[in-house]
């Protein structure tokens, strides 16, 4: 069977993952914030199902998301169609927000818990339907699944509450490899550092141990050495090498200049320049965040300032400039910002909203 796991981007949402790794062997991940990203995220399942010929059995789960009402109607009714076209598809959606109640009401694979967090209750409905991958795995998936339970209902007397603070903020605070250019990446990263839980769950003085360690333990699960490296350093070089590997999808051009196009990145002043260092090749770096703003960087290449100014109303050194982007339209997907920006590049005088 393969697995298409949509979840949230908080503890508990990655947590539900963490759990599901365990019972699936064939498993591709999604996250989403709420609003439009879960539309998106959900159609984005809907479109590999679709490619997907050599799987017989699939199932779409979703889990510490709610749906309203329309998104589920939208969901049932194209995995209907899928069905008549022979495709075996289960849905099945495992929530704890109240605010999902009506949804609930109406469609059957739609289970709301209001009394556990979603990883409880995606661990406890696992349990009951599939077996472990690996047997020994129950050993620290359920006091793992306990403390995330006591920390997202906020049971002060709960399993692990302290602790799960700690992993909490450590989730919340993990964003050193971007979610929309390193998807994947982002979340195996975030993914491993929960999965190191168990190591500190038992031992005494647990959630400040843990608190002290995570630090370290984001270090080395970006490649890099605690002891001789900064944190910035091991998160460049780390982004850099994932950057590297893009270089043909993320490749724009202005002029008879080549640049690079990453999309919320921000910050990119440090990476910026390592990237154009160990890539000869490329003339300039823009960043686009999710409103449209505009950073350029440069090292004597290309004059960014005067791409700033034509194109994006904006200014500032021949090395670094900003500005912002007219009509701009967010997306979550990448291709989608490129083909803005390469409209913008290629048409001067015919910006966006004009």
């Amino acid at each position: 069977m393969q697995v298409y796991h949509l979840s949230h981007i908080d503890l508990d949402g990655y947590g539900c993952q963490l759990v599901s790794k365990h019972f699936f062997e064939k498993i591709h991940f999604y996250n989403a914030n709420y609003g439009k990203e879960v539309l998106a995220r959900i159609n984005a399942i809907l479109n590999h199902l679709n490619t997907n010929t050599l799987t017989d059995k699939f199932l779409i789960l979703i889990t510490d998301l709610n749906l309203s009402i329309s998104e589920c109607k939208y969901l049932q009714e194209r995995v209907d169609e899928f069905r008549l076209n022979g495709k075996n598809i289960e849905i099945s959606l495992l929530d704890h927000h109240i605010s999902g109640e009506e949804s609930a009401k109406i469609y059957h694979w739609y289970y709301l818990d209001t009394t556990r967090c979603a990883t409880k209750i995606t661990y406890e409905t696992f349990k009951k339907k599939y077996p472990f991958l690996n047997p020994k795995d129950e050993q620290w998936l359920t006091p793992m699944t306990d403390m995330i339970n006591s920390v997202d209902i906020w049971k002060e007397d709960g399993f692990g509450f302290e602790f799960g603070k700690v992993a909490m903020s450590m989730i919340a605070s993990s964003n050193e490899l971007n979610r929309f250019m390193f998807d994947d990446e982002h979340r195996i990263y975030k993914l491993n550092l929960l999965k190191r839980t168990k190591d500190y769950l038992f031992i005494e003085n647990s959630e400040v141990e843990f608190d002290n360690e995570v630090f370290k333990l984001k270090k080395i699960a970006l490649g890099g050495n605690p002891k001789k490296q900064t944190m910035d350093n091991i998160a460049s070089y780390a982004q850099v090498e994932l950057l590297s590997k893009k270089k043909d999808k993320c490749s724009i051009f202005y002029g008879d200049k080549k640049g690079f196009l990453s999309y919320s990145m921000g910050g990119i002043s440090v990476l910026a320049n390592l990237f154009l260092n160990k890539n000869p090749d490329f003339d300039f770096y823009i960043d686009v965040n999710p409103r449209g703003n505009v950073s350029l960087r440069a090292n004597g290449k290309c004059d960014v300032s005067l791409m700033s100014k034509e194109f994006f109303n904006g200014g500032g050194h021949k090395n670094a400039s900003g500005g912002k982007i007219d009509g701009f339209r967010e997306s979550f997907l990448y291709e989608d910002i490129k083909n803005q920006i390469e409209q913008i590049l290629q048409n001067p005088n015919q910006r966006l909203g004009q």
